[in-house]
């Protein structure tokens, strides 16, 4: 069994060692963490009020138009459904209550 003593200068060592760990994330958190968040904050505020102008200058491009064309009818489909789509289904049973 081998026995092994702590010298002075590893506990010291050990002490400094933790100590600038601490010390180093204690600075990390009060100066550089803020500073990434605000940084990230403010792209996603400017991304935001980007979406926003592009929504509203949409909205005015569909107003405008619509003026131009007031009285027309327009249909948009969603998508095209064929047969193929329903016809995995099954049956239809039409169920009907006798009293």
């Amino acid at each position: 069994m081998i026995i092994y003593e702590a010298s002075f200068t590893g506990v010291i060592n050990t002490i400094l060692t933790l100590a600038l760990f601490y010390y180093g994330f204690k600075f990390f958190v009060k100066t550089v963490f803020p500073w990434i968040l605000k940084r990230w904050i403010n792209k996603k505020m400017g991304q935001f009020q980007n979406q926003g102008q592009q929504e509203y200058q949409n909205q005015q491009k569909d107003q405008e138009s619509s003026k131009q064309h007031e009285g027309e009818v327009k249909i948009q489909s969603r998508g095209s459904k064929t047969k193929s789509d329903t016809k995995d289904m099954g049956d239809f049973v039409d169920y009907e209550e006798v009293e």
